[in-house]
């Protein structure tokens, strides 16, 4: 019995130590399990899933602000930098339209200054005596001169005849020498140093030096050459001759035995009359005269206030042709020029001139009437019409009128129109006349013209419209995006590059070189960035300073000026970390100072400079474009987005008619800065060690 219950009991403990080994089984499979879902957190495994790259990722991406900041970058990078190679158009290109536009037509002006066609084989005459002969003509007007001599710059003598009501002739008088006339005067000055002869007017023969150089060798005061006395006066070294009295030396000439007693008369007046020929008197000082004989006239050149008006508007009018038919008005009725002949025909005051078939080739006007280009291409008939109203504006003293003609019709694309004969059409067209203060009438009416599309709306082929200068504004909003990333970046490139290397250095070594740099960084803090890129400015300007170059000097500044908050964080960092124990380690290495900051202290500083890079990208695209936006950055016509509305600001009422170019160029402004800003928190965030995950 007690046998029996001992088997019963020894089963069931083997039963129930079976059932616990089993459960325990089932719970070892079970933690196994357990534990290939849920790694321990010194688990090698676990510890490649959360390494810091992948940790700061998944901080960063589950920022939904960063994310969105993120996708708006890359959306403004490939704006600026992939769609200029797509969109068709460049930032310089200029689109031009053809439209209604009130243009100066015309102008018409009452000739009044002489202009002067040069006679073949006239002598060679300086500009500047060409240029007095407006002011002789009103000389000799004021005087009431039909002819009048004067003595130009050049030394030359002239006459300008009037040969009638508006055509002078200007001839240039030819005159010889003939002799010298001395009244009192000083013949000579003599250097015994040099041992040379100082002629005042005509030089002596060999026999008169020899002579006098034998007097003055003997200290004699005078001496006689010739039957003529001769005077010397001693200066120092400087001996004076001198010839008392009157005496008159010819070349080979002898007018006549009164001749000398009428040149002394006429000293004063500096020409006389003698047995019918004209003689001028020239003085060269210390008492010596030349004495000319006037010779005949060598015609220089016609001049003329009348404007010659074609009746073809082809026919181009040659020098010969005006310069023969001035002469003809008054010495013939015909003339021939360029191989033709031409007759000149007056009626009622109104000058014709024909051509040999008798037909009508030109005409004279005191009127020039042109095209407010300047190309002589108007009808005869207009040019009457004009004529006609300007002379009653000026009869009545009015200043403005209006009259109606028959244009040329112009399509809309600027192309004349014809019929289908290839005669013109015209239509009537309402035409304005403003008499200006300077006697010029300007003559407008609207007409259909080929210009620049400035300040164009949003259409199919500008989809932002164009701006001042013609240029599509999408296309420079894309190069202006451009150039504001690449300022922001590269500035934050040279602030970075600057900062790091000098707060690198101070706050290793600290001590003396810590307190300069950091002193260096306090001064550069407190100096004014605007004054500073102001007078930059200015002397770009003066130096007219290339777009490019202008704006690689002002990303230098910018950079330059803008390292001493970097330096300061980096110091800060570095004062924390040299002190660890693993810069003790490489320093018992006896690893290099350069080694030491720049392979172990910058890197561990570069989470909070890559924060401080992209927040203060943001920062200085606004600096530049406020730069741009008072003129001080980027000039014309390199686009950014400062300049572009910049170039909306003159009046209120500009922003608000333009407000298609400044609005979307504010708008990408703003969407850049604050999306830097949403990476840049996102950034600082990632990185902070306290973040939990």
């Amino acid at each position: 019995m007690n046998n029996v219950d001992t088997g019963k009991q020894n089963s069931l403990y083997q039963a129930l130590k079976l059932k616990r080994e089993q459960e325990r089984t089932s719970q070892s499979d079970k933690s196994v399990s357990d534990m290939m879902d849920t790694l321990a957190l010194d688990d090698t495994q676990r510890t490649k899933v959360l390494s810091p790259a992948r940790l700061i990722s998944k901080r960063f991406f589950r920022n939904k602000l960063a994310l969105v900041g993120l996708c708006l970058l890359i959306f403004m990078f490939m704006f600026a930098f992939a769609g200029p190679i797509f969109y068709p158009y460049s930032q310089t290109q200029i689109f031009y339209k053809y439209d209604y536009l009130i243009v100066d037509y015309a102008s018409a002006t009452e000739r009044t200054e002489y202009v002067l066609y040069q006679i073949p084989g006239s002598p060679d005459i300086r500009s500047t005596v060409v240029n007095r002969f407006n002011a002789y003509i009103a000389d000799m007007k004021s005087a009431e001169l039909d002819v009048m001599s004067v003595v130009a710059a050049d030394d030359m003598e002239y006459t300008i005849e009037k040969l009638g009501d508006k055509v002078y002739l200007f001839s240039q008088n030819s005159m010889d020498q003939i002799g010298m006339f001395y009244k009192d005067s000083e013949i000579a000055h003599y250097d015994r140093l040099l041992g040379g002869f100082d002629w005042i007017g005509e030089e002596f023969s060999d026999d008169f030096q020899r002579a006098a150089i034998r007097a003055i060798d003997a200290g004699n005061e005078s001496f006689i050459y010739s039957g003529t006395r001769y005077q010397v006066a001693r200066l120092r070294n400087l001996f004076v001759i001198t010839l008392p009295g009157v005496a008159l030396d010819l070349y080979d000439i002898t007018p006549g035995e009164d001749f000398i007693e009428i040149i002394e008369e006429n000293l004063t007046a500096g020409s006389f009359e003698y047995n019918g020929k004209m003689y001028s008197i020239d003085d060269k000082g210390a008492g010596a005269y030349a004495v000319m004989e006037e010779g005949g006239k060598l015609q220089a050149y016609i001049a003329s206030t009348y404007v010659f008006n074609a009746f073809d508007v082809s026919t181009a009018f040659s020098d010969e042709f005006r310069r023969n038919a001035l002469f003809a008005l008054y010495e013939s009725e015909s003339f021939t020029a360029d191989g033709n002949t031409y007759s000149i025909n007056t009626v009622d005051n109104d000058i014709f001139i024909k051509d040999a078939t008798g037909q009508d080739f030109a005409t004279l006007s005191i009127y020039a009437i042109r095209r407010y280009t300047g190309q002589d291409t108007l009808y005869l008939d207009f040019k009457y019409t004009v004529t006609e109203i300007i002379e009653d504006m000026i009869e009545n003293s009015i200043y403005e009128t209006e009259f109606t003609y028959a244009l040329h019709r112009i399509d809309e694309n600027g192309n004349y129109v014809y019929n289908d004969d290839g005669s013109p059409v015209y239509e009537e067209t309402d035409i304005q006349i403003s008499r200006k203060n300077t006697g010029e009438f300007v003559l407008t009416c609207a007409q259909i013209t080929y210009l620049i599309d400035i300040f164009s709306e949003p259409n199919s082929n500008n989809l932002f419209g164009t701006d001042g200068d013609g240029m599509d504004i999408l296309a420079r909003m894309m190069y202006g995006g451009r150039v504001s990333l690449l300022v922001g970046f590269i500035v934050v490139f040279i602030e970075i590059l600057i900062g790091v290397i000098l707060g690198g250095i101070s706050g290793f070594f600290g001590g003396p070189i810590d307190s300069l740099i950091m002193r260096i960084a306090d001064i550069f803090y407190c100096v004014p960035g605007y004054p500073i890129l102001i007078i930059m400015g200015a002397l770009f300007d003066k130096l007219r300073m290339d777009a490019y170059q202008r704006l690689m000097w002002m990303m230098v500044i910018l950079g330059v000026l803008g390292w001493a908050g970097i330096a300061r964080l980096v110091r800060g960092q570095i004062l924390s970390l040299r002190e660890q124990e693993f810069m003790h380690a490489q320093e018992a290495t006896g690893m290099k100072y350069r080694r030491r900051i720049f392979r172990h202290l910058v890197p561990n500083v570069m989470p909070q400079l890559i924060v401080t890079a992209t927040m203060g990208v943001g920062s200085v695209i606004i600096y530049e474009s406020t730069l741009s936006f008072l003129g001080l950055g980027v000039k014309h016509p390199l686009a950014t987005w400062g300049t572009m509305v910049n170039s909306v600001t003159s009046s209120s009422e500009a922003l608000i008619r333009y407000s298609y170019i400044w609005l979307p160029v504010g708008f990408l402004i703003c969407l850049t800065v604050v999306a830097f800003n949403f990476v840049g928190d996102g950034l600082r965030d990632a990185f902070d060690p306290k973040m939990k995950q």
